[in-house]
């Protein structure tokens, strides 16, 4: 009797924990592990084990910027239903895509695994692990060209994608990148340069910010109406990426004059 209603709580009951071959990873990558599964005091029903790609955001509250709110890219269904002896021991091999829009572990971001169980009347066992993102090629290839022009890349976070967005449903998240100018040609005449990417399998929707020094008597006005910002859109694919600095430094030059 005590066994099941410990069991009922979770406490004595079945665990999980997923052993992945690396922890680096490239969006559009293949996720490949074991999940090692331990039976608790008595036999129980396991409904199904998943896992949940999770990451941080950052929410604006009473001023100030907060990065611990999480948001679960996708979950995935890694096992059908089983039953689990008392003390038994299981491994599981699992596999699963790595989601190409997959933000990427810099600045403030953070990604991690969830894995848990079904299981009827009890607590879902979980555990969680860290893993490390690369960019997406095609991101990475915008860091490059923005480098090769004398940008560096001083913070990125994840926001909330704006309510008003036709992208809401399918990019509820978006992975900023905050550029300063180091060199002389755009130190003067930038304060800064923002890129975010909705990426796809094969291409790049990139949203490219250019924030404009002001330097005349109107430029408070100017800078509080955000009349010193510009926004455009650049799309590339593989296929034309060797010719994104060129590009970009057109873009700019374009929104400086």
């Amino acid at each position: 009797m005590f066994k099941k209603f410990f069991n009922s709580i979770g406490i004595g009951s079945a665990k999980v924990d997923a052993k992945i071959e690396t922890e680096d990873f490239v969006p559009g990558e293949m996720v490949e592990g074991v999940l090692e599964v331990e039976g608790g005091n008595s036999e129980q029903q396991i409904d199904q084990i998943y896992v949940s790609l999770l990451t941080n955001h950052t929410r604006e509250i009473d001023d100030k910027e907060n990065d611990n709110h999480r948001h679960t890219i996708q979950r995935f269904k890694l096992t059908d239903g089983f039953i689990i002896k008392a003390e038994e021991s299981k491994s599981i091999p699992f596999r699963f895509q790595l989601p190409v829009k997959t933000p990427a572990t810099l600045g403030k971001t953070k990604v991690w695994l969830e894995t848990g169980m079904d299981i009827k009347k009890a607590l879902d066992p979980r555990d969680s692990d860290y893993i490390q993102v690369d960019p997406h090629p095609l991101v990475d290839a915008f860091l490059d060209a923005a480098d090769s022009l004398g940008f560096e890349l001083k913070d990125v976070k994840c926001e909330l994608t704006p309510q008003s967005s036709k992208l809401k449903d399918e990019f509820p998240i978006i992975q900023e990148f905050e550029f300063k100018p180091k060199a002389k040609k755009y130190k003067r005449k930038l304060d800064e340069l923002e890129a975010a990417f909705f990426v796809y399998e094969s291409e790049v929707v990139a949203i490219v910010e250019v924030d404009r020094k002001m330097r005349n008597e109107d430029s408070f006005l100017v800078e509080f109406f955000n009349l010193d910002e510009s926004n455009v859109v650049i799309r590339y694919g593989f296929d034309n990426v060797d010719g994104l600095p060129e590009k970009l430094e057109a873009l700019i030059e374009e929104n400086l004059s």
